[in-house]
């Protein structure tokens, strides 16, 4: 049974582009998700945590979706009935990039029994108005330096949201 509302901030990073990728997301209670690759694009990662977000919260009733990316955001929405009626091309005729991770968003969604909502926020706030989004960028970061490093990425664990300072300035580690 669905329960409820959540929302989720999530966040792709690369050192380069291409170069080591790392993504996350981060919910209001705490919960994160991080992982990563040896080299990928930013796209690549803000879709993926788009992605992770959607299947690790399957049951949510109506999930929000932080995000700082409008390309995942209209990967995810806008771009959708267009895309699909010219046969995965974009509008200038050619092939829809990272195709594979934007059919799979399309069917997590399509799998829901709830809802959800892209919500658009700024990336990197110096403010920090968006906390959950700053985590996500904050995590997705070290997921893309464990990455470089050919360390092991995948993290699911907790963090105190309280703590969570924009990279610009100095922040505690959890």
């Amino acid at each position: 049974m669905p329960d409820g509302s959540l929302t989720v901030g999530t966040d792709g990073a690369c050192l380069g582009n291409p170069g080591p990728a790392g993504w996350a997301w981060v919910d209001e209670r705490g919960n994160y998700h991080a992982s990563g690759q040896a080299v990928g694009t930013n796209n690549i990662a803000e879709l993926r945590a788009v992605l992770d977000a959607l299947q690790d919260h399957p049951d949510v009733a109506h999930l929000v979706i932080q995000i700082d990316s409008t390309y995942a955001r209209d990967c995810s929405t806008t771009w959708r009935a267009g895309w699909q009626r010219n046969g995965m091309r974009n509008s200038k005729r050619q092939p829809v990039a990272n195709a594979g991770i934007v059919k799979a968003i399309w069917a997590a969604l399509d799998s829901r029994a709830g809802t959800v909502e892209f919500v658009k926020v700024p990336g990197h706030d110096p403010l920090n108005k968006f906390p959950l989004n700053t985590a996500a960028d904050i995590i997705a970061n070290d997921a893309a330096e464990k990455a470089s490093a050919g360390l092991p990425v995948e993290t699911t664990s907790t963090i105190d949201l309280a703590s969570v300072k924009p990279r610009s300035t100095s922040f505690g580690k959890w």
